[in-house]
């Protein structure tokens, strides 16, 4: 099937804005978290204070190298919550 040059050229932007996008994975301990821009990782240190404040204390929130985000839950944010104190 033929496509127009506009929706060909639609289709290619959305690939090039996919591949931008920070990323989500899943580790055995924690939610691994890289922010694509400035903006994003600005929003996500605004929820480090919400996430680790004394109201919500379970979760953990972890910043590792500039836009690079931990999250843990659970034993595992007792465990690093615990580790880090102790440093």
């Amino acid at each position: 099937m033929a496509r127009s040059t506009t929706a060909t050229e639609a289709i290619r932007a959305h690939d090039r804005a996919s591949r931008r996008r920070g990323r989500v994975r899943v580790g055995e301990e924690c939610l691994e978290l890289d922010a694509a821009s400035p903006q994003e990782a600005t929003v996500i240190r605004r929820f480090m204070g919400r996430v680790n404040g004394p109201s919500y204390p379970q979760p953990y929130l972890v910043e590792g190298p500039p836009g690079h985000f931990r999250l843990y839950v659970g034993d595992s944010a007792e465990r690093v919550r615990t580790a880090r104190g102790i440093q």
